[in-house]
């Protein structure tokens, strides 16, 4: 499935702020289960963009704005074709509990820790006590935790924050795919299953198109396998990752900072079509995966102000469906130097 994604962030203010250091995961790698066809990313008002890789492999822009402004505006616009191998059959062909003498793979090891939004407290640790883990194969571990996650949390919005650790969603009972994958998350490392955080999009039309899910390793030869706790269903074609981590807080789509005394507003307009092939305008694209794993980006930067947010998006060429999302988020006046907290991963239901 080819998808072209658009995702625009604007960001006014009551009055000019300055001094932003600005970052952006909103690129898609290339991998065994998708392609990243082309990346280019618009920024206003115009500031140089530098490129990275994090700790997790995701790749970051970063960039800064010095000089006082009152609108920022970015906008990312991706095409990644999907071509996801069988995660049932993957999932269906590990054994559980995996063989005694088997170590867990230094690449998974830390996907078994604490991390700032999953870490053990005697609420998760009730709760994982009720766990009754079958012997079998994976994926009959990955459908009993879909129930225990399901059974605990209720999909609302506008309760949890993208700040909320998983131990205050499990007590409030109710979150986004956010708080889904965070609980699903505190569920595998406390059976020993490593499990990380995966950002990215969905397309689903009629609901929003950011959201947020899980992977779980297999073994050596599987590697990372991605299942949605929000929907209880092994991923197909129809979801693309842009960046993984240990939780949330490792993956953030739009994060940064900002000087001032205003009142910030934020708009998004996330979209995501299936297209038939890519326009002829189009020319940015990857470089072949051994030497970068994510698309290419030519940053004609225009550059944004504000605090830390998250978001991503796509826009579509000749769509047959699309999934969109926008929405504003309005924050009061404060002096000083201050941190966006972030646009909350949710997927609507």
């Amino acid at each position: 499935m080819l998808l072209r994604i658009n995702h625009e962030t604007k960001l006014t203010y009551s009055n000019p702020v300055s001094e932003t250091v600005f970052e952006l995961r909103m690129a898609p790698p290339s991998n065994d289960d998708q392609t990243a066809m082309g990346y280019h990313l618009k920024i206003s008002p115009q500031t140089p963009v530098t490129s990275y890789r994090d700790g997790f492999g995701n790749r970051v822009d970063l960039f800064n704005i010095t000089s006082p402004y009152r609108e920022l505006v970015t906008q990312a616009t991706t095409y990644v074709r999907t071509h996801r191998r069988s995660g049932l059959e993957r999932l269906a062909g590990v054994s559980w509990p995996a063989p005694a003498a088997t170590s867990v793979a230094i690449e998974a090891f830390e996907y078994l820790q604490d991390s700032p939004l999953v870490e053990r407290s005697p609420a998760l640790a009730a709760f994982v006590s009720t766990l009754e883990v079958p012997s079998g194969t994976l994926l009959d571990v990955v459908y009993v935790l879909f129930n225990a996650v399901a059974a605990r949390l209720k999909y609302e919005k506008r309760v949890t924050s993208a700040r909320t650790p998983v131990s205050e969603a499990l007590e409030l009972g109710s979150g986004v795919c956010q708080d889904f994958a965070h609980l699903f998350l505190a569920a595998c490392r406390g059976i020993h299953l490593p499990a990380r955080y995966v950002s990215g999009y969905v397309n689903h039309p009629g609901e929003i198109a950011t959201h947020a899910w899980c992977q779980v390793w297999g073994n050596l030869q599987v590697g990372w396998i991605d299942v949605d706790p929000t929907h209880s269903c092994i991923v197909e074609n129809d979801h693309v990752v842009t960046a993984v981590g240990r939780d949330y807080s490792d993956v953030p789509p739009n994060r940064g900072l900002w000087k001032g005394r205003s009142q910030e507003t934020m708009g998004v307009s996330v979209t995501v079509d299936p297209v038939e092939q890519a326009t002829m305008e189009w020319n940015e694209w990857s470089p072949p995966r051994p030497r970068m794993t994510g698309g290419f980006a030519n940053s004609h930067s225009h550059s944004h102000s504000h605090s830390q947010s998250q978001r991503q998006g796509m826009v579509g060429v000749a769509p047959r469906r699309s999934s969109r999302s926008a929405y504003p988020n309005q924050r009061s006046p404060r002096a000083g130097l201050h941190q966006q907290q972030g646009e909350q991963q949710q997927q609507q239901q």
